[in-house]
């Protein structure tokens, strides 16, 4: 490998790596807001940061066509899944631990690729199928303490479940329209789907926040929105296979996050739970990365 290819593929990681940290934090200061302020008024204010943003991006380097599509049904389809995922995470966020909740989110894959085979009509194979077996043991690992409704939690983890099932749908989607549409193209209508979404959830009525409390609001629209473009850049300069693993890095921030800024320390089922999910997922991406090689 050259060192100007060696170059890319650093630039990629660590621009995934910071894509992690935004992400974590931003999941940080939804919880901060916790019960206080709805999520549907932090998601409009994120969503409305996101679309600004996208917009100027694409008028500024003379692609304002990113901003159209004939393509409605299928955005309706993923942003729909997708704005429902969030709404769900940022909900668990405010009720149930950030490690856990993280935890819980990393079954997207195991998810995806139970969805793959109904959706997609991808076949499942023997790794796979072992695969979503050590996901599925490592997910009831995580979530057994909050099965009993008398759980402080419970209603959060079932929260994050719920969502990390739309988030799978909603990549089940994505797969679809990875082929015709460019991903500005598709965070910008997911952007509009949450704003218009959120918007609805003012008539329930949102309460004034503090002046602490809208500088984190701003700080999560910011985040989030650096986060996607981030991802999107880092993809340009290394391989899939190189940056996807590296999603997993999140559960050392939120770790740290957890302890430091909410004194939250994971029980024992998820110190055993979550490495399993992880090891799931992680066979699922080198199965999948096996196949294309195999079929280039």
């Amino acid at each position: 490998m050259s060192g100007a290819a060696r170059l890319e593929r650093i630039r990629g990681i660590m621009l995934k790596l910071l894509a992690v940290v935004f992400l974590a934090t931003m999941a940080a200061g939804v919880k901060y807001l916790g019960q206080d302020i709805p999520a549907g008024q932090t998601i409009f204010v994120r969503s409305l940061i996101a679309v600004a943003i996208l917009a100027l991006i694409a008028h500024s380097t003379g692609r304002a066509s990113l901003l159209t599509t004939h393509n409605w049904r299928s955005h309706a389809l993923r942003s729909t899944a997708g704005a429902g995922g969030m709404f769900l995470w940022f909900v668990a966020l405010a009720h149930a631990p950030i490690a856990d909740v993280t935890a819980v989110t990393y079954m997207t894959p195991i998810f995806l690729t139970l969805l793959a085979t109904l959706l997609l009509g991808e076949r499942l194979r023997a790794y796979r199928w072992i695969a979503v077996a050590i996901g599925c043991a490592g997910s009831l690992i995580v979530i057994a303490p909050y099965l009993s409704l008398r759980s402080a939690h419970s209603f959060g983890i079932a929260m994050a479940l719920g969502s990390t099932l739309l988030s799978a749908f909603a990549m089940a989607f994505l797969r679809r329209m990875s082929g015709f549409e460019h991903p500005i193209t598709i965070t910008f209508y997911f952007s509009l789907t949450t704003l218009a979404g959120a918007a609805l959830t003012a008539l329930a009525g949102w309460p004034m926040p503090s002046a602490r409390q809208w500088s984190v609001i701003v700080l999560v629209g910011v985040l989030g929105t650096a986060a996607q473009l981030l991802q999107t850049i880092a993809y340009r300069h290394a391989e899939a296979s190189i940056l996807a693993p590296l999603e997993y890095t999140s559960m050392i921030v939120v770790l740290l996050l957890g302890y430091l800024v909410f004194d939250e320390i994971p029980g024992t089922s998820t110190w055993i739970g979550a490495p399993l999910v992880v090891a799931a997922g992680l066979v699922i991406l080198w199965r999948e990365l096996t196949l294309r090689t195999q079929l280039k």
